[in-house]
């Protein structure tokens, strides 16, 4: 969160503020110290009537547009409490966004609703797409899935360049422009991304309890570790192999204790990019290419996926590789030191009497530290329909969801580390650095346009099963050239939307 490091900074210095004011007061009279307090008394609420004059708003008008605001975001209600609430509740989270909502709305003079599109992972843009093509502006913001149907969409025309819509400041710092430009297609941004998202992201939980057992092998704190830019993939897997305990003395069983524990399948693709590679980048010619297996990262990926199969199929983890395998050992039963955690689960872990902590994924080596920590970007984006009722008042909505999201990831913040931010500074940092190091790769982003994408976009999972004998050379060889055919289908396919 940009914001929590200024925040912090404030309260330290309105605190010292105190400090020299109290110290100043020593030796003066009671009269004194009276007349004193009365005008401060004065001028504070002076400075609060201006504060309120003088509030800072982004560069929208005021308007009374007097019409609704229809938000489709794909992921149920688990996905939806971070983005619009119908009504309070007693949960910190909701009710910073039913806040921002109501701020929203009350400037704007608009009423907002918030759907979850029917249908599953493969149709449920199909109501999306229908909107637009009926143009009855029942779709004013779109959030997709990280990468399903994203590619159809776009190429269907069904979505705005946000570059072209009226009074969006993509520039400030509550959009990640960064982010967009390495999305952009031919320079057209279809996919936005600003503070109003709440990264689906995947990273490290650990158990803060377990971690103190193993305190006397750790030359620091985890937390110096990350911040000093040395929590890399060794030392994760030097950490995962701390901890293994055999219950049962009768070999690997869901009753003994790991260092590891998650699913072997989406969690594991991350590790890829945490490594600085991408999956598709662009090449000298700037064409957009199929670049996890080349002359100069066929080294890297090897190694990456070498270590990677030989930790999957150590007995310090307990990794399942489909849904439907056998049940991990979760953070919350206690047994695992290490569990790979989608950023939205977190909430769940709440009601556990389990003290656990955040980390990001690990560098692959400290020579990283130059690119630092990436955390990949498992969320929607804003998508903004090609049919729009009222273009001005779709903008200026999404612009002040936008700047209006420092609070929601505040009381994020809080409720995720189930204590006030400035009782968890360790943690919070470590949130910081995920939220700021997120990204997204073209070809995870756009993996959709063909089966051969899709098959390298999964290519860590299948290839560190501990059964699997395929070989990672003859397995990119085999996909990336029907990969780098249709990425070049797929441009000269936008090329004649323009």
């Amino acid at each position: 969160m940009k914001n929590f490091a200024k925040l912090m900074a404030l309260v330290l210095a309105c605190l010292m503020i105190l400090s020299l004011l109290a110290s100043c007061d020593n030796g003066k009279t009671n009269d004194e110290t009276e007349t004193k307090a009365q005008n401060e008394s004065v001028n504070a609420d002076s400075a609060s009537a201006s504060e309120e004059e003088t509030e800072y708003l982004p560069d929208v008008d005021r308007n009374n547009y007097g019409e609704e605001f229809y938000l489709q975001a794909y992921g149920g209600a688990a996905h939806m409490q971070y983005l619009w609430v119908e009504e309070r509740d007693q949960n910190i989270v909701t009710e910073a966004v039913y806040d921002r909502c109501q701020k929203v709305q009350e400037y704007l003079g608009i009423e907002m609703f918030g759907t979850t599109p029917p249908g599953d992972h493969e149709h449920y843009h199909e109501s999306f797409v229908t909107s637009v093509k009926n143009k009855d502006g029942a779709v004013d913001l779109f959030i997709p899935n990280a990468y399903m149907a994203v590619p159809g969409i776009i190429e269907g025309g069904y979505c705005r360049d946000l570059k072209t819509l009226p009074g969006l400041n993509l520039e400030a710092d509550y959009w990640n422009s960064d982010y967009m430009e390495d999305l952009a297609l031919l320079d057209h941004y279809f996919l936005g991304y600003s503070d109003y998202n709440i990264a689906k992201t995947y990273l490290f939980t650990f158990n803060k309890d377990m971690l103190e057992k193993y305190g006397d092998a750790l030359d620091e704190s985890i937390y110096d570790t990350v911040r000093g830019y040395r929590w890399t993939l060794d030392k994760m897997i030097s950490l995962a192999n701390l901890v293994y305990i055999d219950a049962t003395g009768d070999g690997q069983t869901a009753d003994d204790t790991f260092g590891l524990s998650g699913q072997q399948w989406i969690p594991f693709i991350p590790f890829l990019h945490a490594s600085n590679l991408k999956l598709v980048d662009l090449n000298e010619k700037g064409n957009y290419v199929v670049s996890v297996y080349t002359e100069q990262t066929a080294e890297k990926t090897s190694t990456l996926v070498d270590k990677l199969k030989a930790l999957a199929s150590s007995d310090c983890c307990w990794l399942r590789f489909r849904i439907e395998d056998t049940p991990v050992v979760p953070i919350t039963s206690g047994r695992t030191l290490m569990y790979l955690s989608d950023f939205t689960a977190l909430d769940g872990y709440l009601e556990y009497d389990v003290s656990f902590g955040v980390l990001p994924y690990p560098m692959f080596d400290e020579a990283q530290k130059d690119v630092g920590y990436i955390s990949l970007n498992y969320d929607g984006y804003i998508v903004v329909p090609s049919y729009l009722r009222n273009e001005q008042m779709v903008a200026d909505t999404i612009e002040m969801l936008s700047f209006y999201s420092d609070p929601v990831r505040i009381a994020v913040y809080e409720k995720m580390l189930g204590k006030q931010v400035a009782d968890t500074p360790d943690d919070a940092a470590m949130l910081d650095i995920i939220f700021d190091s997120l990204c997204s790769d073209f070809g995870l982003t756009y993996s959709t346009i063909t089966p051969n994408l899709d098959g390298i976009l999964y290519m860590i999972p299948r290839l560190t099963q501990e059964n699997g004998t395929e070989n990672i050379a003859s397995y990119v060889q085999g996909l990336e050239r029907g990969a780098n055919t249709a990425i070049d289908k797929y441009f000269k396919k936008l090329a004649k939307l323009n």
